[in-house]
């Protein structure tokens, strides 16, 4: 065992002996954070780590600026993951056992975990101990497991249902819900092997009449741009089928036609037709127009219908292979087309899109550069782009004035895209068709599909008036990182009816209907009210009552404060006091002040959580701040048990010390995208993290009483290192706090060691010391507190104060060591140059008053114009006009630059080089250091001298 595995071995017993991290209400500002919870069918792994420790490193710093700091954790069982895994162990399934004997759970053991309930008790107990063996910082009162298991939970879901309901949010109906054909139930997100995120997307199937009573259909996202048709795709090589429906025949592809039977159209087949005997001929369009059907070999037959409908004007790809057709001679004589009547096929103008014009497709093709079909990745880029912006912003042209059943003219593509489907719809011009965004696998390895279910219970998302509220809350939020607040606000405007039960699985029976059950994203909103008096009710015999007749009118007065004491009390049996003690913790701890997650959860968990907060709580009450990351990679590859870089926390922590791996993981990224566990890191921070100890254990305390420019410069160093990682962390940029209070740190003081010759001020590297254990302490706790116990003995460093600035930062401090730095550095260049290893005698020469002058005007000038001649007029004035010649070959480096910092006076630039010749001669085998201003020099080199850049001569 190294030192710091002894050291967090010791720290956790004297964090849990003193319940350092136990959480009561008091007069302190709270803050709340939110830990999302782990599913409970494995270990928790690094994925999960790297996401807990953004919430585990805010929760120690706020706790370091004095509040009152509760942490949220809980263990995810509803759902049917866990119940399938147990089955697959019921049947002897060997991959489910090989995962389970992978983990490290003994064969005698494995047999237990065919029940179910099994995983709910084991899973959520080992996650507890790679926790505390992780430091977090939990008070572990509060943990709560999700499901029936836990009472009080239950109870608490149930209130939240029947109190959606009574709102009118959850309603029986007929939506197309992802579902999997062999257990007949709906699949959520946490009920797949593939497909996290992915649902049912709506589109409109299009009738073009072929003949009497004969359609070719074509799906489209695009409703409002139907007016913009100018021809039909379809592919020549791919065999349609021509099906029934009533008395009409549709012709469409056999993936459509499978898809449209599983959402309930009553189709048979009729016949078969080749794409290439349709080419040529005409369609009559729902307002009279006719188009054409051409040839398209990049149509995907098992997208939409496998034929497409062409819109020029505001489609990249539609415009592309027309103009790909139109220049392919051979291919319309090969399917006998008229090339005149191919070549006037022009873009319909339909919309007007700011910025884009009205042909908008026309314009991002000429911006992407794009020359013909091949160019995918140019195309998909503009098709989301266009998409967005026409969303938002474009607006229809006169062409849409009276054919709808309202002017649309002027009218915004959002306004006016429901009227148009609904006015084709009701005109049997056109109906819905859904297919998945992306490929579904259900936790019982069957392909999902989309399916119309009538006698489900749906969470009504897509209402409006609850639309609006979801946005309101937004608003007042703060999203790290802003970017992704466009992204929630797109989110709420595509929800739609969410299938909130399932008739099997772990989970809340639904209270007025108890043949279903609430699915796990459903029963997972608002569980962050819970916590804040879970205390209570996971422990009621602490509290001194019981939990067996908790009911609504309980929660109704615990967290909306209605209802009457003494009737409450009657009911469940609680004492009123306790009751009322509940509602002031709820009241003192809500809203929720940070819950961060993985970007996949976006468009599910985290919008849910918006929703229902607004449903059910006052808008005082309403989340303040979500934080999106990214997946964690290791040695930037994807993580996967295949590949042999799948690791559990467990795992990481049997072959490393808990401080090295979490500096590991919050280092590994920051903001939304994909993050890098970096293996080479982690070996190398243990001896890092050695090294630190080592260093404070031989240097506190210790040192010269007088002081120097070099420890004025370190004491500024600090300061500015305090206020960028404390700006870093208020911003969850903890990447960049590492770099800044632990690399940066450690970088300065190798510098003032140098510097120096390691013979430091004593009260300078103290002060050192204990603001570089400070600023380390919310990432590395355990070695942490062993050095503050070698520079403190007494109390915590969890607990102690988030440093300050000692006094005001100067800058003249600051680049007194820049120049330092800078000067060595030429040096070395220069004696490269000159090929001298040990030089003699080193000169350095200041350069002239003048160009102090006027390096000072160029930098005021530079701050408004980088035109040469204006800046030449405004620099060339008064005694500076002498050095013209000078001043127009200096002139050119700068503007190009492109700024000038502010520099140091001439005077303060000599004592600073003076007062450090001995270092120079130090650094270079005792030369002689001379220093000289330029104006006294005879050096034909002087006049080469600049402001804070000496000319360098060396013999």
């Amino acid at each position: 065992m190294n030192n710091l595995e002894k050291f967090q071995d010791k720290w956790q017993k004297l964090w849990n002996k003193d319940k350092v991290f136990f959480t009561e209400v008091d007069k302190r500002e709270k803050y709340y954070i939110a830990i999302v919870y782990p599913y409970m069918n494995g270990y928790i792994h690094l994925g999960h780590l790297f996401t807990y420790m953004t919430s585990e490193i805010l929760g120690r710093y706020k706790r370091m600026q004095n509040k009152n700091v509760l942490v949220k954790f809980g263990f995810h069982c509803t759902g049917t993951p866990i119940v399938a895994a147990a089955q697959r162990i019921k049947e002897g399934e060997k991959t489910q056992t090989e995962t389970l004997l992978k983990m490290g759970i003994s064969k005698k053991e494995i047999s237990k975990f065919s029940d179910a309930e099994y995983w709910c008790n084991y899973f959520p107990d080992e996650t507890i101990k790679d926790l505390q063996a992780l430091g977090f910082a939990l008070d572990y009162r509060y943990t709560f497991k999700t499901t029936y298991l836990d009472k009080p939970y239950d109870k608490f879901i149930s209130w939240q249902f029947n109190k959606l309901k009574e709102l009118g949010y959850v309603k029986k109906g007929k939506h197309p819900v992802v579902w999997c054909p062999k257990d007949n139930v709906p699949v959520g997100d946490h009920d797949r092997s593939e497909g996290e995120g992915e649902t049912p997307q709506e589109y409109l199937l299009f009738k073009h009449k072929l003949s009497d009573n004969k359609y070719i259909l074509t799906a489209t996202l695009r409703p409002d741009t139907v007016l913009g048709v100018t021809n039909l795709f379809i592919h020549p090589d791919v065999e349609y089928l021509e099906v029934n429906s009533g008395k009409e025949t549709w012709i469409l592809a056999e993936k459509s036609f499978e898809r449209l039977k599983q959402q309930g159209y009553n189709l048979t087949i009729k016949g078969k037709i080749m794409g290439k005997d349709l080419i040529g001929k005409k369609t009559i369009e729902f307002d009279g127009s006719k188009v054409l059907i051409l040839p398209a070999t990049f149509i995907d037959p098992d997208f939409g219908t496998g034929i497409v409908h062409s819109v020029p004007s505001d489609s990249a790809d539609d415009l592309i292979a027309l103009r790909d057709l139109q220049k392919d001679k051979k291919k319309i004589k090969k399917y006998n087309l008229d090339e005149n009547e191919i070549l006037e096929i022009k873009p319909i103008p339909v919309l007007n899109t700011p910025e884009f014009g009205n042909i908008a497709a026309e314009f991002l093709v000429k911006k992407y550069k794009v020359n013909n079909q091949n160019e995918r990745k140019k195309l998909d880029d503009i098709k989301k782009e266009l998409y967005k912006v026409s969303h938002y912003t474009a607006t229809f042209n006169e062409k849409y004035k009276k054919i709808f059943s309202k002017n649309l003219n002027g009218k915004k593509v959002e306004e006016g895209k429901s009227i148009i489907k609904d006015d084709l719809v009701k005109a049997k011009f056109a109906f819905p068709y859904y297919e998945l965004t992306g490929k579904v696998v259900c936790r019982c390895l069957t392909p999902s599909i989309v399916t119309l279910v009538s006698n489900q219970w749906f969470l009504e998302y897509n209402d409006p008036k609850w639309k609006k509220l979801a946005h309101n809350a937004l608003n007042s939020m703060t999203i790290y990182p802003e970017k992704l607040r466009k992204q929630f606000d797109y989110v709420i405007d595509w929800l739609n009816h969410w299938a909130c039960t399932r008739e099997f699985g772990l989970g809340t029976k639904l209270p007025w209907d108890d043949k279903w059950v609430i699915e796990s994203l459903s029963d997972s909103t608002i569980q962050m009210a819970y916590c804040t008096i879970a205390k209570y009710l996971e422990n009621p015999k602490s509290y001194g009552f019981t939990i067996d007749n908790l009911n609504d009118d309980f929660f109704d007065y615990v967290f909306q404060g209605k209802g009457k004491l003494n009737e409450i009390q009657k009911s469940t049996g609680i004492d009123k006091k306790m009751i009322e003690t509940m509602h002031k913790d709820f009241m003192y701890w809500y809203p929720f002040d940070f819950r961060n997650s993985a970007k996949d959860l976006l468009q599910n968990h985290l919008t849910f959580s918006i929703f229902n907060h607004t449903a059910l709580f006052p808008k005082k009450q309403w989340p303040k701040s979500f934080l999106i990351n990214g997946r964690i990679m290791v040695d930037n590859e994807k993580m996967s048990k295949q590949k042999g870089n799948f690791f559990t926390a467990r795992e990481l922590l049997e072959k490393y010390s808990a401080d090295s791996v979490r500096l590991t993981a919050a280092y590994a990224g920051e903001g939304s995208d994909d993050a890098n566990f970096d293996m080479k890191f982690l070996e190398t921070s243990t001896h890092k993290l050695d090294e630190l100890f080592s260093f404070v254990k031989e240097n506190y305390g210790k040192g010269r009483d007088d002081k120097i420019e070099i420890d004025n410069w370190f004491e500024n160093v600090i300061n500015n290192l305090i206020n960028d990682t404390t700006q870093h962390m208020e911003n969850m940029m903890f990447k960049s706090a590492i770099q800044t209070g632990f690399m940066d740190m450690q970088r300065h003081l190798k510098w003032y060691k140098r510097r120096t010759g390691q013979v430091y001020n004593k009260d300078v590297i103290n002060h050192f010391i204990e603001i570089q254990i400070k600023l380390l302490a919310p990432f590395t706790p355990h070695i942490c507190e062993e050095m503050w116990n070698l520079v403190k003995s007494k109390g915590y460093v969890s607990l102690s104060s988030w440093p300050k600035i000692k006094k005001d930062i100067k800058l003249d401090d600051l680049q007194s060591e820049i120049l330092i730095s800078n000067i060595l550095s030429d040096i070395q260049s220069v004696l490269k140059l000159a090929k001298i290893e040990k030089p003699k005698e080193i000169k350095l020469i200041i350069a002239k008053d003048w160009k102090y002058q006027f390096m000072d005007k160029l930098r005021k000038t530079l701050e408004n114009t980088r035109n040469f001649k204006e800046i030449l007029s405004k620099v060339m004035v008064g005694d500076l006009k002498q050095y013209g010649k000078d001043i127009t070959k200096i002139l050119p480096k700068y503007i190009k630059a492109g700024q000038v910092t502010e520099l140091l006076h001439k005077n303060k630039e000599i004592d600073i080089i003076s007062s450090s010749l001995v270092f120079f001669s130090t650094e270079f085998n005792n030369a002689k250091l001379l220093v000289e201003v330029a104006e006294k020099s005879k050096e034909v080199k002087a006049n080469q001298a600049m402001p804070n850049k000496p000319a360098i001569i060396v013999k």
